[in-house]
């Protein structure tokens, strides 16, 4: 299930009158609970598949952080930066670079596409499975 999966319900949840859910989807179980101060509704999702809880996944490719480190969008200030927003890119295009353990490792595009959004700053700490760039079906 993707992260964006996860948020839209969460959102749902937080609007709803619902005050307990829990969903499965294969070894993913979340347990959602609101202090309502009585006990509410409850609604149990037993072993459901992700498109089924939203209306239509997304075509874009999301470009996630393999490890924890420091973002870099160029190989050094005075370089241009490895991808713009608008360009075209080939499957194993060097995109960023995530710095680790003094280690600068290549985050390449697991697809072709277009360069939608950037969201990694240069220079800030990303987290595991952060997203970084944005890829979307080329036109």
């Amino acid at each position: 299930m993707k992260i964006e999966n996860i948020e839209q319900i969460i959102k749902l949840f937080e609007r709803s009158t619902v005050s307990k859910m829990e969903i499965e989807s294969g070894d993913l179980k979340i347990k959602l609970e609101k202090d309502s101060g009585e006990t509410g509704n409850y609604v149990r999702i037993p072993n459901v598949s992700s498109p089924t809880l939203v209306v239509e996944p997304d075509s874009d490719t999301l470009v996630k952080a393999p490890l924890v480190g420091t973002f870099y969008g160029a190989v050094n200030p005075q370089s241009a930066p490895f991808v713009q927003i608008g360009e075209f890119v080939s499957a194993g295009t060097v995109l960023c670079l995530i710095e680790a353990m003094k280690v600068m490792n290549e985050i390449k595009a697991p697809v072709e596409g277009v360069v939608l959004e950037i969201l990694g700053r240069n220079g800030e700490m990303v987290a595991y499975d952060q997203p970084l760039i944005r890829l979307g079906e080329s036109t």
